[in-house]
């Protein structure tokens, strides 16, 4: 008999139907967790970019929530099947996401992986056509990142590539999920930013896990080439996206300076946060990854400021 003590706040026994919906609620609340809430966000905020940039969300919200809803999952599925596949290279870095610490079994959040791809396209085929399209490249490219016979994350330019694309196809599905055709303001805002991600991200994170990568096998340029190859390679794409994404906005969506001004200042401060820590490879991995929470802290405040500028002019 499994008495009330063993779950705070319910009286008397336990019943097996409320074991099984708690049980799924821990699974579903650790798969979420595995899955980087925080990189879930900026991708679904992304999509909300991509579909006010087109000027048309107030004539198809439905198609919109349900483009949204279609791109969460996506998210989701992916990133949980990078941490399915990434177990070694977790654990040999110290992380403390689900899977890593034993608290998630691999096999359940494969099987969750499953379902979100499913629910993406079943959800990405009721918005539309145009929508299902970019879930499914967005969902081959999760696959291609992490897993083989491609795994672009053991080589730096083929990371590069697939990242690229899945911020690119996140803007185009909040397009196609509005109705409408790209803007200039979109075209150009949504191509630096996925050029933040693979030249600027893609990098900075690996400065952080060089050792996890190393034991996994990985060919990264820090891994092959050491850190001091990656750093210099993370200022320069820091640099050339922060100042040719201003000048790209300046020429041709004005609107867009919204959001490359400042990725222009998290270039700088990317940069900084690279070249302070230059000499802490032994500083411990947090202090390493400095420079990322910059790469991220930037791409929240461009995306949210665009967005806001988007919208109010709707």
């Amino acid at each position: 008999m499994i008495n009330s003590g063993a779950f705070p706040g319910v009286s008397g026994p336990a019943r097996p139907l409320d074991l099984r919906w708690r049980a799924a609620a821990e699974t579903a609340r650790l798969c979420w967790s595995e899955a980087r809430p925080l990189v879930q966000m900026v991708f679904l905020l992304r999509f909300a970019v991509g579909a006010v940039s087109a000027v048309q969300l107030p004539g198809a919200p439905g198609r919109a929530v349900l483009g949204l809803a279609a791109w969460w999952c996506a998210v989701a599925c992916a990133y949980l099947l990078n941490g399915v596949t990434d177990v070694r290279e977790d654990r040999a870095n110290g992380s403390q996401r689900p899977i890593a610490r034993g608290d998630l079994p691999v096999r359940t959040a494969a099987a969750v992986t499953a379902l979100l791809a499913g629910a993406a396209l079943a959800l990405g085929a009721l918005a539309g056509d145009g929508v299902l399209g970019w879930v499914a490249a967005f969902l081959l490219l999760g696959w291609a990142y992490s897993a083989g016979p491609v795994r672009a994350k053991d080589s730096s330019v083929r990371c590069a590539l697939v990242v690229f694309g899945l911020g690119a196809t996140s803007y185009a599905a909040g397009v196609s999920a509005a109705g409408a055709g790209w803007t200039l303001t979109g075209a150009v805002f949504g191509g630096v930013m996925a050029a933040w991600m693979s030249l600027v991200g893609a990098l900075v994170k690996d400065l952080g896990d060089v050792g996890g990568d190393a034991v996994g096998g990985r060919r990264t340029v820090a891994v092959v080439h050491g850190a001091a190859a990656a750093r210099a390679l993370a200022v320069a794409g820091a640099v050339l996206v922060g100042a040719s994404g201003v000048v790209a906005a300046a020429l041709w969506a004005p609107v867009a300076l919204v959001g490359t001004v400042p990725v222009a200042a998290g270039a700088v401060w990317v940069v900084v946060r690279v070249l302070r820590h230059a000499r802490l490879e032994d500083a411990g991995r947090q202090r390493r990854r400095d420079a990322y929470r910059a790469f991220m802290v930037t791409q929240y405040a461009a995306n949210v400021l665009v967005l806001a500028v988007l919208a109010a002019g709707i």
